[in-house]
């Protein structure tokens, strides 16, 4: 009877998570704006397929929508949003926009699940000491993947996430493993198509590790080349005005958690919302001190003291950490690339002794469980922006904090 406890209660917490995840997919496949950030991408494919390079003029790029039978997300007759990515990226893009947009959304949301479960496998064995330890790891960090709202709300959307997502991972595990020019490689297409997933270049740089950079730069400097090809002689200086354009922030917005994000949700939030307290004054002060603080904080896992070079999964976590706080717009769908420096902070913690590691393991429970269960029905941002109430809208980006002072704490025990 007492042996058969554990084995009840693993086969009620497995139905728990397997049902929670099949809901979820079934969620974000289902949901009407499925496919609302794959539509653009799509369509720019479309384009190039049809020899017309104009995919940073978002008036062309909305009428081929219009003519494809898509729309933005407010309905009909709403375009389609604008195209934000590097010039090589339709060429990526074309063998799913060689289907049918009923058939290439669908097609699209299953690769990328799977894409994450590989990346989260590949994560868990980076971290990981042995066999054992990864599968252990793997497990999970599949289960927490499976309550985790940015990764639903990624899959939904039609986000990139997902493979990109097993990019990082793939180069973590390559630099984990000491194949230094892999770890670069698989790097490069990652951060030349959302730039902020440049910044564990960091960590190849504070290693010293000159495989790794080269195989960075030749990666890089091959999607570039792909880029001119694909896109003219004037595409990249293009996408640089769409993306800086993209990226101006002049008031809070919903689902962004930076750090010029929660500073303006305090101090100056717009479209009617009532801040903590009114002083637009405050904004860059807030921004630049909390930035000058992240920056300190991801320096520890750079630079361990007594080791010839940093821990790879700490190092990798932070560094994404302090990304994500310092991008102008850090939309929630990012959290998706947290998660490794979630399991290597935790394994940091595990490995340590009972007496260092209760607090620490509950307060990465606590930043987890708010970029996993808060702010999942976009009504709440409303309902908090009131006064006092404006102090809980930056709670991811308080939680992402949090999470990087945990990996700067780890990195130190580790030394």
């Amino acid at each position: 009877m007492t042996a058969s406890r554990p084995r009840a209660l693993a086969a009620f917490l497995l139905a728990v998570v397997a049902t929670h995840a099949a809901y979820q997919l079934g969620r974000a496949l289902l949901h009407p704006k499925q496919g609302l950030d794959l539509a653009p991408s799509w369509v720019a494919a479309r384009l190039f397929l049809d020899g017309d390079r104009r995919v940073y003029d978002d008036a062309v790029v909305g009428a081929a929508a219009a003519r494809l039978g898509l729309h933005g997300p407010a309905g009909p007759g709403d375009p389609v949003l604008n195209f934000i990515y590097p010039p090589w990226v339709p060429v990526a893009y074309v063998p799913v926009a060689l289907l049918p947009w009923s058939a290439s959304r669908v097609v699209w949301f299953l690769l990328s699940a799977a894409a994450v479960a590989l990346g989260l496998r590949l994560a868990a064995e980076a971290v990981a000491r042995d066999a054992d330890e990864a599968r252990l790891y793997g497990a999970g960090l599949l289960v927490a993947a499976s309550f985790f709202f940015p990764l639903y709300y990624g899959l939904m959307t039609g986000q990139s996430n997902a493979f990109l997502f097993l990019a990082l991972a793939a180069s973590l595990k390559s630099l984990a493993r000491g194949r230094s020019l892999a770890a670069g490689l698989f790097l490069a297409p990652a951060a030349l198509v959302k730039p902020f997933l440049a910044f564990p270049a960091l960590v190849f740089a504070f290693r010293r590790d000159g495989r790794a950079l080269f195989g960075l730069a030749a990666g890089g400097a091959a999607l570039a080349g792909l880029g001119f090809l694909a896109g003219g002689p004037t595409a990249w200086a293009l996408w640089g005005r769409q993306i800086g354009s993209h990226n101006t922030l002049t008031a809070f917005e919903p689902r962004n958690h930076s750090l010029a994000s929660a500073a303006l949700a305090l101090f100056s939030p717009g479209d009617g919302g009532t801040p903590f307290v009114a002083a637009p004054g405050l904004v860059e002060p807030f921004a630049l001190a909390l930035g000058l603080l992240a920056s300190a904080l991801a320096l520890a896992p750079l630079l361990p003291r007594g080791l010839a070079g940093p821990d790879a999964g700490l190092a990798f976590g932070a560094t994404i950490a302090l990304a994500l706080l310092v991008t102008p717009k850090s939309w929630e769908h990012y959290g998706l690339f947290l998660l490794p420096g979630f399991l290597a902070a935790f394994a940091a913690f595990a490995r340590s002794g009972d007496e260092g590691r209760r607090v620490p393991l509950a307060l990465l429970g606590a930043s987890f469980a708010v970029w996993a269960f808060v702010f999942v029905p976009k009504e709440e941002y409303a309902a908090l922006s009131r006064g006092m109430l404006a102090l809980f809208l930056p709670l991811k980006t308080f939680a992402t904090i949090l999470l990087l002072s945990l990996l700067a704490v780890a990195s130190r025990r580790r030394s």
